[in-house]
């Protein structure tokens, strides 16, 4: 057993560590690309403003009734000590678990530069002359599909991680892993669903139509987000619906294809969860500033992430690294993420037709209001 612990626990390390040498170079340049293109768009007129700042303000909203669900929702959790370390009888597993941690701590001081590097490049090459800007995210964006053909060949070994994981859990912390994967699903997507509601009160206190027409509109788009688990692949549904809202094209034709490409709520709410619970688990105290580091990154990480099933949580990984959460429990949580998932993206494609019926409400508003001429 404690061979079979040893070479579970050093598979699992080096299957993360190689993760995070893809995910932290893939984030960055998704970040410059994506807030490249958002700088552009939002100059281009006063729906994209207005859009990323109800976003924002969305954004916001979300994860402070997330934090606060959250916690109330694991407070009195109690678990036995997990940990991730198990017995490595012979010097070789020894040496390569430490250097797979050792790695792991160089990564994790990395991270914050990193991000903050990212978006101040983003920042300078939209200063930058036309031509070399748009070669610069010509390569970015190269490089970005490198990377993704790399993580699809590593997450056809991510059941044999994952189960190396579970292993040396069980293995030195008894089963109530199960018991704790369980309780993740049912939990975050209640907390998924509350904050999906709450758009719904959003849409009728601010939104430009009734929140019954609001909630026909959306229908179809959320039933195709619920059976892709892709925002990206509801922008069909979600350009139909929305026109729908505003009666034509001419805005949401322009704006809902910005709003789904940068636009990703669910990790400011499902993420703050996981931050609580694995913290419960492995017996890490819950520090403000901690969590509001966390909270921070996660925002800014959120407007890199591609709308694509399951990479939520490898946009999220340098986050979590960050905030000093052990990755082989966020790993744990993704290969139960199936039917969260679902919840996710519903929650995704809500809030975008949330965004885009308060953008019409006041781009009407103002499209109506008298023009005074002074005498």
């Amino acid at each position: 057993m404690e061979w079979a612990v040893a070479l579970a626990e050093v598979l699992s390390k080096s299957w993360i560590l190689m993760l995070l040498l893809l995910a932290i170079p893939l984030v960055a340049a998704n970040l410059v690309v994506s807030f490249i293109t958002l700088f552009r768009t939002t100059l281009m007129g006063k729906v994209a403003v207005h859009g990323l700042l109800v976003h924002t303000l969305l954004l916001a909203v979300g994860a402070v009734v997330s934090v606060g669900v959250s916690y109330f929702l694991t407070r009195d959790l109690s678990f036995a000590e997990f940990t991730i370390e198990g017995e490595v009888p012979d010097s070789n597993s020894r040496s390569l678990s430490l250097m797979a941690g050792g790695m792991q701590q160089f990564l994790t001081r990395l991270i914050i530069p990193v991000i903050l590097c990212s978006i101040i490049v983003a920042v300078a090459l939209n200063y930058a002359p036309k031509n070399f800007r748009n070669s610069v995210i010509n390569y970015l964006r190269q490089v970005n599909k490198r990377l993704f053909s790399w993580l699809n060949i590593l997450f056809r070994a991510l059941p044999v991680s994952v189960g190396c994981i579970a292993f040396v859990i069980t293995a030195t912390s008894g089963w109530q892993l199960a018991g704790m994967a369980v309780y993740y699903v049912a939990a975050v997507c209640a907390v998924l669903l509350l904050v999906t509601g709450l758009m719904y009160v959003v849409a009728a206190m601010f939104g430009s139509v009734p929140v019954s027409r609001f909630a026909r509109a959306l229908w179809p788009a959320q039933l195709v987000a619920a059976s892709t688990s892709s925002s990206l692949a509801t922008l069909p549904a979600l350009l139909t619906s929305t026109s729908t809202l505003a009666g034509e094209t001419r805005i949401t034709g322009t704006a809902v294809p910005l709003f789904v490409s940068f636009f990703r709520i669910n990790l400011m709410v499902a993420n703050p969860f996981s931050f609580f619970l694995l913290s419960r688990m492995y017996g890490l105290p819950v520090e403000w500033p901690n969590l509001l580091m966390f909270l921070g990154l996660m925002l800014v990480t959120s407007f890199g992430s591609p709308g694509l099933p399951q990479m939520g949580k490898v946009y999220s990984l340098p986050v979590f690294l960050a905030a000093g959460i052990p990755l082989e429990g966020v790993m744990i949580l993704k290969a139960v993420d199936a039917i969260p998932d679902v919840f996710k993206t519903v929650l995704n494609v809500t809030e975008i037709g949330t965004v885009t019926s308060v953008v019409l409400r006041k781009v009407n508003t103002a499209a109506a209001s008298p023009v005074t001429i002074e005498p």
